[in-house]
Parts: C-alpha cells; structure tokens; sequence
C-alpha cells in the first residue's frame, strides 16, 4: 500500500522508467485502506469462568469452576496511508496474513514445514515511511517480504525447531533481511543510470504462532494495548502503564455491555525505540564515526493553522494537553521541538539507503601499498571503514572529510512479545510512521484506538483509517500510515 499501492502504481520500481529520480513520485492520489483477517491455525488452551449451573460435568468433579476449550488465534488487520498536507506521498506498507502459504508458493522452506507442529502459522506487517524520494520506500514493499522468505529457507534448511526459540529465529531472519534489504538498495542506487540518494525507516512486526517480534529502524513507531482481567495483579514487564488509573471510567472495560466496568484493566506500553541522534547511544556511535550533529529548535506554529477542531477528538486531546496532564505533549503547538540530524542533514540514525552515510558505498577506489606494520588483511579491515565523506555535506572547520564506520546504521531493534498472556481479555497492536506521532502521544493514541475497537466495535480497517484522519486533523505534516492489529481468540467447535 501506500507510495507502493498496486491500484495506482504500474509495474515494479526496478523498471527503467523509473529510473529519472522524479518518475516514481505518487502525488495527491486517493489511496483505499485496506482490511482482512487472517491466522486461526495456531491453538491454545482457553479457560472461561461460567455459571455453576453449566460447568460442564468434569470441571464440576475436579472442582474448577471453569470452563475449557480449544481456541484459535486470529487477527484482524486494517491499513490506511495518507499523503496529508505533503505534496506526494512516500510512504509504503506491507500487509501479509498468511506467509506460510507465500512461502511454500516460491517453492522455499518455512519454519512450519521444517518442523512440523512446532509452528503453525506467521503474519507480516510492515511501514516504510520515506525520504527525499520514495524509492526506498517502493523498494523496500517489493522486495523485503521475499528477502524475509528466503533468510527464513535458509535458517529453516540449517536451524531445528526444536533448538531453538521462536525468538531466536525471528531475530536472526530479520536483522539478515533488513542488511541485505539495505545492501541491495544502496547498490542499486547508482547503477544503469540512477542518481538517487533517498532512503527510508522501517517497522516490521512478525508474528509467528502467538510470539510478535518487532524490527525497527528510525522514527516509525509501535504501541500495544491490553485489556486485563482486575484480578491479574500486574502484566509481565514494569514498562507497562496503565491507562488513566485515576479515573475509573476510562480503566475499566465491559466487553459485553460496551463500556468500562470494574472487572478489567487497561495497560498499554511501546514496542519501539526511536532512532535519533538525540539519543545518547546514536550520537556516540555518529561521533566515533567522525560524524557531527547539528542542533535546532523548532515551535510548530503551523500546526495550529492546520488543526480542524471540528473534530472532537482534536477538542478532546487538546484539553487533555493543557489541562489533565503535566509535561510537553506532541498535540500542543506551541511546544517547542527539540531536532538533532546527522552531519547537518538527516533527522534520524538509523535507515535503509541513504548511501552517502555508509561505509561500505564511499570507498576508495585502489588501495593502497600495504605498510611494514599492517597485514594486507589489517589494511583492507581499515580501508573498509575509512572513506571520504560526499561533496554534498557542509562540513565543520577543519573537519578532515572522512569517516570510519557508518553514519547511519542499517541495524535494527528487536523486540518481543507474546500474545493471549493469562489474564488478557483483548489486545491491538498499532503501528505507524512519525506523520501520526508528531501530533499524537501514545496514550492518546491507545485511547482513540480502544474507542474505535472496543466501544464504537469498528473494524481494524475503518479504526486506522480513522487514526489517520485523526493525525490530520491534529495538523500533522507529514504523510501518515496507520496498521492496525486486533488480536483475539475464537473457539474451535468440537465436530
């Protein structure tokens, strides 16, 4: 979807015509959001506390007072991506339900036919939200779902389920996936005539049987929410927050009356971190590089221009903002933005292409005669990482135009985390590119999308297009894409 949609985009973005760096460019189209649903094959054993007068007869001898059944895990997705107030839009996304079946159909090995009954069924979700061009972001939609499929054949055709964890190998495919993904581009980047320069972060969650591993480079960013039983006494990680805890009516959910009720919780939590020379880890890794940072600050005295507050969502969060919470919130403009970008340019450290950051595509063109005290080894290892830095850059006094190591790191973070924990009556996962997060806090994020859900008991598709309107409204400007991931349970008739 998205810049990558195949209803307004003809033919792939290796085809020469888009080679011109101008010819991909997806101007103000309407763009369909996009639902379905998908897994139901992998099983768990539910338990459901029931009348005592209809506990089946041997939960009755052995005293439970509990109900149990076979229950099949299943997802509903909706996708929605928004060009907004911007001129074109360059972001993509990726929405598989069944990878398993894509898999086999490319004649390649899955960790469900490697080892049979060990894993039953995976799910790929995933943004790519582009810059100075949307060819990474083209790219990276055609091509990494079958660089994904063919790291997980080769880690199945070497790897046994039964040695290692589902984590462990959707760590592994993913981290070889997104290197190759990003190699692949930059070489492309150059060749039969191109002069592109752009890239693109990412965010890809993988859900294989009920484990989501989430992968992520740059600023896209992803929140999970669940419903708790009250009588689970906390979730399993201290990052979870609960929302609004003073205020019952908004703690509490009543899946069958529709409304909150003292029987359950809310808890929500990211699943990401941003990747910004901000932050102290990013800014040690550019410096040691020989890389700058270049500081500003910024009042975004326009987004109150492009604010609707015909929008009642808008009024609401906006109230919040000023008058329920301390602290500085992405929907008050006239916060004031903190900017850091590498080496005076880009605003993030981590992403796929951008090549005129990394080693590996500014080398020297011979190398030079090995020294007495270097191996043709140990000098080849430091030729690798020295280069000479592009023209483009505006480079600090006596800056000695090179660099050692990347710039930008193709490397993502991984995450984990399991779904149907005890205790977990419903839980969605939310993924979006910064369009939506530069005017939307997390908890209000959780908020609006439990509404859509859960009280107003809309469709994941009509929630992420909703959460993209919303950004909008909010006075985004940025392009937005929204995945919306429902999770649940459904019983498995006995035949």
């Amino acid at each position: 979807g998205g810049c990558a949609d195949p209803t307004v985009i003809l033919g792939s973005i290796l085809d020469d015509i888009f080679i011109p760096r101008k010819a991909s460019v997806l101007e103000k189209a309407r763009l369909q959001p996009h639902g379905c649903i998908g897994g139901g094959l992998f099983t768990s054993v539910k338990y459901a506390t029931v009348e005592e007068d209809s506990i089946p007869f041997d939960d009755v001898m052995n005293n439970t007072g509990r109900r149990s059944f076979l229950s099949g895990l299943k997802w509903e997705v909706g996708a929605s991506s928004e060009c907004g107030v911007r001129n074109s839009n360059e972001d993509s996304y990726v929405v598989i339900n069944n990878l398993d079946e894509m898999i086999a159909s490319q004649g390649l090995t899955s960790f469900a036919a490697q080892d049979v009954g060990q894993t039953k069924q995976q799910g790929l979700f995933a943004i790519f939200d582009g810059h100075v061009g949307n060819q990474a972001a083209r790219f990276s939609a055609e091509k990494f779902p079958d660089m994904l499929m063919e790291e997980q054949s080769a880690l199945a055709s070497r790897d046994s389920a039964i040695l290692s964890s589902i984590e462990d190998r959707t760590l592994e495919v993913l981290r070889n996936a997104f290197d190759r993904l990003d190699r692949e581009f930059c070489s492309l980047c150059t060749r039969d005539g191109r002069d592109w320069d752009c890239g693109s972060t990412a965010l890809a969650a993988l859900v294989v049987d009920d484990v989501v591993t989430l992968a992520n480079l740059g600023d896209c960013r992803g929140v999970v929410c669940r419903v708790v039983s009250s009588d689970v006494a906390k979730t399993d990680d201290a990052e979870w927050q609960e929302l609004d805890p003073e205020d019952d009516e908004d703690m509490l959910w009543d899946r069958a009356n529709g409304a909150f009720s003292s029987g359950e919780r809310l808890f929500w939590r990211e699943v990401t971190e941003t990747h910004s020379p901000l932050l102290g880890e990013e800014e040690e890794r550019i410096k040691a590089a020989n890389g700058w940072i270049i500081h500003e600050t910024e009042i975004p005295t326009g987004q109150i221009h492009r604010m609707d507050f015909f929008d009642e969502d808008v009024v609401d969060i906006v109230k919040r903002c000023f008058a329920d919470r301390l602290g500085q919130h992405r929907s008050d403009p006239a916060r004031s933005i903190q900017i850091a970008r590498t080496c005076g340019d880009l605003a993030v450290s981590r992403a796929i292409g951008d090549r005129d950051f990394k080693a590996a595509y500014n080398l020297p063109q011979k190398i030079a005669s090995v020294s007495e005290t270097q191996t043709i080894t140990e000098q080849r290892a430091e030729i690798a990482m020295s280069w000479d830095g592009p023209p483009v850059f505006i480079y600090p006094e006596d800056h000695s135009k090179r660099f050692k190591g990347d710039l930008v790191s193709n490397v993502p973070d991984i995450k984990f985390f399991k779904i149907g924990q005890e205790g977990v009556v419903d839980e969605f996962l939310l993924m979006a590119c910064d369009g939506l997060w530069d005017v939307m806090d997390g908890d209000d994020a959780v908020r609006i999308a439990k509404n859509l859900l859960f009280d107003k008991k809309l469709s994941a598709k009509d929630g992420a297009e909703r959460l993209a309107e919303l950004a909008k409204h909010l006075g985004s400007s940025d392009n937005i894409t929204v995945i919306l991931i429902r999770f649940y349970w459904e019983e498995i008739d006995k035949k």
